[in-house]
């Protein structure tokens, strides 16, 4: 249903829909927050901020229902909502440089784990800043800005292919010659082990891919395609997904087997795996 002159929505924004998805990602941020305190995992507090940045999106989100041709509340849900899965996948990396040296794996990875985190977390950062950049231009150079969030989407896949294509490979390398860290990682409680964490990295990291691509399709288009017409895009291919990645993260956290850098640290210096 397109909106009225005017305005910047080219359908009407559904108020329920933007509501329970709110105190949806409420409910998970929360949930998240009460993880990273208890169990003192700093590496999550990016994602947790990424879910805060969701909650701005959705409160601005439904706030818009009641005022469609307000364009900075257009602006805002835009800007939050396609920014915050590169804050939770900053964290999906930060996972996997902690497992390979939790695991005595180093050698098993093309790039040192301390490398693969800077260079993965840097480019997440730089890709979520020229999303910023583009959403923030959207007001001024509508085209010109969604150029920039094409370039920041294309990024993004990017570097998520090299980290599922490097994961997969350090996964098969240490399946293959398990080291005594991973056998041991594996011997401690149920849900699978090291293998376990490999694949709830794997599935967030599919969840945030397919919402990447789907954005990045997206944004190709003009206000009449497909896409952009029907809100019920959105709520499936990125709502629903990120709202997916929390879930996953609560049910099965990592931090469950993969502990902070100097924990991880300590135990390499000779101390037992808890």
């Amino acid at each position: 249903m397109a909106e009225s002159h005017g305005s910047p929505w080219v359908y009407k924004p559904n108020s329920v829909a933007a509501m329970m998805f709110l105190i949806l990602f409420i409910i998970t941020t929360l949930w998240h927050v009460i993880i990273v305190f208890r169990r003192r995992v700093r590496y999550f507090i990016v994602l947790v901020f990424g879910g805060i940045l969701e909650i701005a999106g959705y409160t601005t989100r439904f706030l818009a229902t009641r005022d469609t041709n307000n364009l900075t509340f257009f602006i805002i849900q835009t800007l939050c909502i396609l920014v915050a899965p590169a804050l939770f996948a900053a964290s999906i990396y930060m996972v996997l440089g902690r497992m390979i040296l939790l695991v005595r794996g180093e050698r098993y990875s093309p790039i040192k784990p301390s490398r693969l985190t800077a260079l993965f977390v840097g480019g997440d950062i730089v890709t979520f800043i020229i999303q910023i950049m583009g959403s923030g231009m959207l007001s001024s150079n509508f085209s010109l800005g969604k150029t920039i969030i094409l370039i920041g989407l294309a990024a993004q896949i990017v570097f998520f292919a090299l980290f599922v294509a490097l994961a997969s490979l350090f996964h098969r390398r240490l399946s293959r010659n398990p080291t005594e860290q991973s056998l041991s990682v594996d011997a401690r409680r149920g849900k699978k082990g090291w293998r376990g964490v490999m694949f709830d990295i794997y599935l967030s990291s599919a969840m945030i891919f397919v919402r990447s691509v789907f954005r990045f399709i997206e944004f190709t288009g003009d206000h009449d395609s497909t896409l952009q017409k029907s809100e019920a895009f959105l709520y499936v291919c990125d709502s629903t997904l990120m709202l997916g990645v929390l879930a996953v993260l609560i049910y099965y956290h990592p931090s469950e087997y993969v502990p902070g850098r100097k924990e991880i640290k300590h135990m390499q210096e000779g101390e037992e795996l808890r």
